[in-house]
């Protein structure tokens, strides 16, 4: 709040009920904002700078209450706090939007996005993406932006992994209904939990280990108790920016606009941003011991076949038509 605003609402308070007749002051924002992931993986450093430019360009009018690591709310009371307007706006990784609405789950289909760019020409087809996020928006959130982050290399406490018959007797952290279908068809055994209870279930042999971002490893000084990590590129992770639908329509028109300006610079820096950071995470892991295998083309070739099952059954749930246009993404234009 400036110094000029502060002195007219005390001006205002000492004329007792003088203010009634007074035109309103200008609207002030409070925007709780918050996550389940570190604040300094690639996701969170994009927060933060969307952070700095809203409430700059606002000229403070606009206040961002952050709160990292899940120290609010997690996992699906993270989706529900924001739903019911508790929590005005997160970004939560898609897995848990499609536990509310189930064809989100395509997006986690195996190797839907053999590429960065493939994922990123799906993100930028607005008539796609609406259509795939119509739901969420029925129930009272509405999606804002779109934060990449990258894929998810596989770590583990036992062994290296790089076919499918590796898997075999692992005990792994499934990331929703769709990854654990994947884990189980290479030979894992999913176990649920959230990202906030992995480092427990790791120490006590509970999970023996998980997929999650180059750059969380690191982050949550996971490379102490996984040495064996596997460069896959058979899950993309990304963030829906996602509001209370509610709230965002409550906001006056100029508001509403520095918000929507700032999320759509933030997740277009955040991609390259994401994927350097991605890259010096492998580079750190190694350099400190973890042995971290890329997969080859032959070796994708099994994985693949080991999971083909999953595309024919998302094709009987979700439509031939839904599942043709996402894999229209993958081939180069």
């Amino acid at each position: 709040m400036t110094l000029k605003r502060k002195l007219a609402n005390t001006a205002l308070a000492l004329a007792g009920g003088l203010w009634l007749s007074m035109p309103a002051a200008a609207q002030e924002v409070t925007i709780r904002f918050p996550v389940e992931y570190n604040a300094d993986i690639a996701p969170g450093v994009s927060n933060q700078e969307f952070i700095d430019i809203v409430e700059e360009r606002s000229n403070g009018e606009i206040a961002v209450e952050f709160f990292p690591s899940g120290s609010l709310y997690s996992g699906l009371d993270l989706l529900q706090a924001v739903m019911r307007g508790d929590a005005e706006m997160t970004t939560l990784v898609s897995v848990f939007w499609s536990a509310l609405s189930p064809k989100l789950s395509i997006f986690e289909l195996p190797f839907a996005f053999p590429t960065h760019e493939a994922f990123y020409r799906a993100a930028d087809d607005e008539a796609f993406m609406t259509q795939a996020f119509s739901e969420i928006e029925e129930r009272g959130a509405k999606v804002v932006g779109t934060l990449v982050y990258d894929y998810l290399p596989v770590g583990n406490r036992v062994r290296p992994i790089k076919m499918p018959e590796d898997f075999e007797g692992l005990k792994m952290r499934a990331l929703g209904k769709t990854n654990a279908r994947s884990l189980e068809l290479l030979g894992a055994e999913p176990v649920p939990i959230n990202i906030t209870e992995v480092a427990g279930a790791l120490e006590r042999g509970v999970i023996d280990g998980l997929n999650t971002p180059a750059d969380a490893y690191i982050s949550y000084g996971w490379q102490d108790i996984i040495p064996y990590i596997t460069d896959s590129p058979h899950y993309f992770a990304f963030y829906p920016w996602a509001v209370n639908k509610a709230w965002w329509e409550g906001l006056s028109e100029e508001h509403r606009g520095i918000i929507q300006d700032a999320v759509t610079e933030v997740t277009e820096r955040h991609r390259e941003r994401a994927r350097n950071q991605a890259a010096e995470a492998f580079e750190t892991l190694s350099e400190s011991g973890v042995e971290v295998h890329k997969l080859t083309d032959e070796q994708i070739a099994a994985w693949r076949e080991a999971v083909a099952v999953q595309w024919e059954e998302a094709e009987e749930k979700f439509g031939k038509p839904l599942i043709d246009k996402l894999r229209s993404f993958q081939a180069e234009p």
